[in-house]
């Protein structure tokens, strides 16, 4: 790789941030079990971090979406592995994404969810990026409010790679 990956958030803030979520939810829901929907495959990270930090009856499951195309956002959202309604009827879901930018994947699986008849449906994100807002959205839990960087890492891609970075970057193209 030509250009410099500059450290935003590193592995021990996004760790202690993370744990700071699981005890909120935990207060919210207090002893009601809950299930993480986890948004693949970018969110799995955060999903996995965030659960064992969580000290209460958890269920998981996944949902795979797809809206980018490299960097940039289609607009069209293709639902690539879909929920099953049995999974989610009469649940407590937390939906678990990596970034809301747009709002418009973070606001259809909402929706999507809800079609389901579930208990109740509260919205994660790791990160979320208000600036690129064109559906008005708000997360229920955040982990932390970012300007508009293309970010890479702890889950984040560029053309599939740089997941496993343990921290979130971006590049620095200087």
């Amino acid at each position: 790789m030509k250009n410099k990956i500059e450290v935003l958030i590193s592995e021990e803030k996004l760790q202690a941030r993370i744990k700071e979520l699981a005890e909120e939810i935990k207060k919210d829901y207090n002893d009601s079990e809950v299930l993480f929907c986890s948004v693949l495959k970018g969110a799995i990270f955060f999903a996995v971090d965030l659960m064992k930090n969580y000290d209460g009856d958890a269920l998981v499951d996944f949902v795979r979406v797809s809206s980018y195309d490299g960097e940039n956002s289609t607009g069209k959202i293709i639902l690539k592995i879909p929920l099953k309604e049995e999974n989610i009827k009469d649940k407590n879901v937390v939906l678990i994404e990596d970034i809301v930018d747009t709002g418009r994947t973070f606001n259809y699986l909402v929706e999507y969810v809800k079609k389901m008849n579930p208990k109740s449906v509260k919205t994660c994100v790791m990160l979320d990026k208000p600036s690129r807002r064109v559906v008005p959205f708000k997360a229920d839990y955040v982990g932390f409010e970012i300007e508009d960087l293309f970010v890479i890492g702890y889950g984040l891609d560029y053309d599939e790679k740089y997941r496993n970075l343990p921290y979130i970057g971006y590049i620095n193209e200087k």
